[in-house]
């Protein structure tokens, strides 16, 4: 029977030094994940944010949702130098996306859960790590989006699509309170995620072809390789339809 880890205990090894000190938030799953092990592979020095064992880089266990867990990130993150925050998990109502939602059936605790998660903790993950974050030369925010959250493209998951309106709010208002971070925010349409693949083959999402993973990957690095005399303000990443 395995040890329970404690909230905020690193470990793991993360990529070799000499390269950038990135903090991931999702990194056991999906995006996160996906971005934890690329850069990685690209000698960056990655802490790796998630309940779940993260596949790669240094695991930090923490719940986002928790007060406790923005603390204990915090203390993961120490006093060195941090390069950049990259907030790519998320959570969402259940059913969302499907035809088997219903906002009238969403508890209120859902709600409250994921505009916490999606909203309020990278607010006050970018409070907390900002004293780490201003001491790199070119520190920088990414937060995942969503293309929901962009006029008229809203859908019917009122607490995710709400919290994703506020992320862009968020960053605007942070890039005014932190104005020597570059704040990102990257809205994509689904992504082939292992999870949105499988929800696809499964019928639960219709047929569609999702945006690479390797494009978001690609989004990332853009950002994170401007110097610090440019802000990347957002990131559209809209799925093309075929004919």
């Amino acid at each position: 029977m395995s040890k329970s880890i404690p909230s905020g205990f690193v470990t793991g090894h993360a990529g070799p030094p000499g390269g950038r000190r990135l903090l991931i938030v999702g990194g056991s799953r999906g995006i996160g994940a996906s971005a934890a092990a690329h850069f990685v592979r690209q000698g960056d020095t990655v802490l790796a944010v998630s309940r779940r064992p993260a596949v790669a880089g240094a695991w930090v266990r923490a719940d986002v949702a928790r007060d406790d867990g923005i603390a204990a990130i915090a203390d993961a993150a120490g006093d060195e130098a941090l390069d950049a925050l990259l907030f790519l998990g998320g959570t969402w109502e259940e059913g969302a996306f499907t035809d088997a939602f219903r906002f009238s059936a969403s508890s209120s605790d859902e709600a409250r859960h994921v505009v916490s998660v999606n909203l309020l903790a990278p607010i006050l993950l970018a409070r907390a790590l900002a004293p780490a974050l201003l001491r790199a030369a070119n520190p920088r925010i990414v937060l995942m989006g969503a293309v929901s959250s962009k006029d008229n493209a809203a859908t019917p998951e009122v607490a995710n699509t709400a919290s994703k309106f506020g992320l862009r709010g968020a960053a605007q208002a942070l890039r005014l309170s932190l104005p020597r971070l570059g704040i990102t925010v990257i809205n994509p349409g689904n992504v082939a995620t292992p999870e949105v693949e499988a929800d696809i083959a499964e019928g639960r999402f219709g047929p569609q072809v999702p945006i690479p993973v390797e494009d978001v990957l690609a989004a990332l690095d853009f950002v994170l390789g401007c110097s610090a005399a440019t802000t990347v303000a957002e990131i559209d990443l809209l799925q093309r339809h075929p004919g």
